[in-house]
């Protein structure tokens, strides 16, 4: 216990309190985050309600913090041992939502996704090189590659997203639109939609960036903060992309306008129209999405490289500014609490790699141990389930602790399956 940590009662916190311990396991509340700073008098109610005491950080206090008047909030909250906190989006009045089970393990369809992965890295490449020279999009291309991604995707999302952790600097165009058409296709698929709408949403993720093909490379390359005109012609993207669709057969309505608004903003701070709210398409809230968590978990030459848990933290923070609260939630229902490829500590002090989530229970996933409780390598890594495996489940006894670097205990989590 740090001399920054101060224990107190629940029923004494105040706004701007920053919340580091809990009298109990993180996994036993509904809060989402090991750690966050109270903004509103429900997540006061809540600790109450949840706690006799807690820990708060003094150093971190916020002063500024401020409930706005009359404003509701939701709790930051996801899941709970108790069940799901967050129900799945109902579907639109007459239309029936699709249920996709998984067929197969991740560790049986990660062969399978691999290859897939690296044809349509390499179909991406032949695409954007073809596009580069002839000013055509080869759509069909575009739509064997997705077609694919799709079938694994259904099958188990876990072995796709996993794969999208395969980052390199120099193939960040190629990657970023791979990686963003699997994001677009597990989004569509937790959310029930029909097979061609989740297929629209990844052939329109993969292609929603294919305008910067037209700007200049040092401008795409450069590192630190773009200039205002820098940031005009970045922006222009945009147009261009639209410019390609509208002259590629095979586009539908829906993808155009992904390709069009994946930019604009909840709060309206987007761009090319500055639209707000409802105003924005859904395909394009999605589109905007899984744009913005690949580009944060991949390594840019002008902004630090985030770990997808540290990603969704970050994303979570903008929920009813840059995006809408339910898109956020839905978003991190799919990624789960901590995101396939996480290194965390459990309460032991066992260390392991998320390798596969638990849809019900996104607190409770599946994990390949590295290290035992003193921290020493497993001569054989063994993989547990938190929820459904009789020696793990027990949420009395295990859970996860917290998220921890990689780095620290040298492991890669890209090399365990690949």
């Amino acid at each position: 216990m740090t001399d920054e940590l101060q224990k107190i009662a629940a029923s004494e916190l105040e706004l701007g309190m920053y919340v580091a311990q809990l009298d109990r396991p993180w996994t036993e509340t509904p809060f989402l985050f090991q750690g966050f700073y109270i903004h509103h008098s429900d997540e006061i109610a809540e600790l109450k309600r949840c706690c006799e005491y807690v820990f708060i950080d003094i150093a971190r206090a916020d002063s500024s913090a401020s409930e706005a008047e009359g404003e509701s909030r939701t709790i930051t909250r996801v899941t709970s041992l108790r069940g799901p906190i967050l129900a799945k989006t109902p579907p639109p009045a007459g239309r029936t939502r699709a249920t996709y089970e998984r067929a197969a393990t991740v560790e049986y369809e990660m062969p399978a996704a691999k290859a897939v992965y690296e044809d349509t890295a390499k179909t991406t490449r032949e695409i954007i090189k073809h596009l580069q020279e002839s000013g055509v999009l080869n759509i069909d291309l575009a739509q064997q590659a997705v077609a694919q991604v799709m079938d694994s995707v259904l099958r188990n999302p876990d072995a796709m997203t996993w794969l999208t952790r395969m980052k390199r600097h120099d193939e960040y165009i190629y990657q970023h639109s791979v990686n963003s058409c699997v994001w677009g296709l597990a989004f569509g698929r937790h959310l029930g939609l029909d097979k061609e709408s989740i297929y629209e949403i990844g052939l329109g993720c993969m292609l929603q960036d294919v305008g910067k093909t037209r700007l200049p490379a040092k401008l795409l390359n450069k590192p630190g903060s773009l200039t205002e005109i820098e940031l005009r012609i970045m922006r222009s993207h945009v147009e261009h992309s639209v410019a390609i669709m509208n002259h590629t057969p095979g586009v539908t309505d829906r993808m155009l306008k992904m390709v069009q608004h994946h930019h604009e903003r909840f709060d309206g701070s987007g761009y090319p129209d500055g639209l707000k709210g409802n105003g924005i398409p859904t395909f394009a809230k999605i589109g905007g999405m899984v744009d913005c968590y690949d580009a944060l978990i991949s390594p840019r030459s002008y902004a630090i490289q985030l770990t997808p848990y540290l990603a969704l933290r970050e994303i979570y923070t903008w929920r009813d500014n840059l995006f809408q609260p339910e898109v956020v939630e839905q978003f991190m229902q799919v990624v789960g609490v901590f995101p396939t490829g996480t290194v965390v500590e459990l309460n032991t002090g066992a260390v392991g790699v998320v390798i596969s989530q638990n849809e019900s229970r996104r607190l409770r996933p599946r994990l390949m141990l590295i290290l035992d409780e003193k921290k020493q390598r497993l001569s054989r890594f063994e993989t547990v389930d938190l929820f459904y495996d009789n020696t793990w489940s027990d949420s009395s006894k295990f859970w996860i602790e917290k998220h921890v670097d990689a780095a620290a205990y040298g492991i890669d989590p890209q090399s365990l399956y690949l």
